[in-house]
């Protein structure tokens, strides 16, 4: 009778798990958004600088980002969007607002 010498066993028992672990289906990764559209009161967030959106059913608030001109707080806005990469703006979803349009309406509190 032949012996296997332990490490050789140990390698065939760590590979013989590694294949009956791969037929496991991969997890479910969580949806990303790819683009928003979104209508609401901009209002100034909590940080200095930041920006925020808040939908005017009150579900959702975004901290969106927007070019030249920016939008100015206390009005209703359509907006337009993907999702930003890393903020210090510590509220909301995070924007890159690619277009917005002011509805002509004034927030109402």
């Amino acid at each position: 009778m032949k012996f296997i010498p332990l490490p050789v066993l140990a390698a065939l028992i760590f590979i013989l798990g590694a294949f009956a672990q791969s037929n496991k289906p991969a997890p479910k990764r969580k949806a990303e958004l790819e683009e928003v559209m979104a209508t609401g009161c901009t209002v100034p967030g909590a940080n200095a600088g930041c920006l925020l959106l808040q939908t005017l059913d009150g579900k959702t608030t975004y901290n969106i980002f927007a070019d030249d001109p920016k939008p100015e707080t206390g009005i209703v806005i359509t907006i337009e969007g993907k999702p930003h990469q890393g903020s210090t703006c510590k509220q909301g979803i995070a924007l890159d607002v690619t277009k917005w349009e002011s509805t002509g309406e004034k927030c109402v509190r």
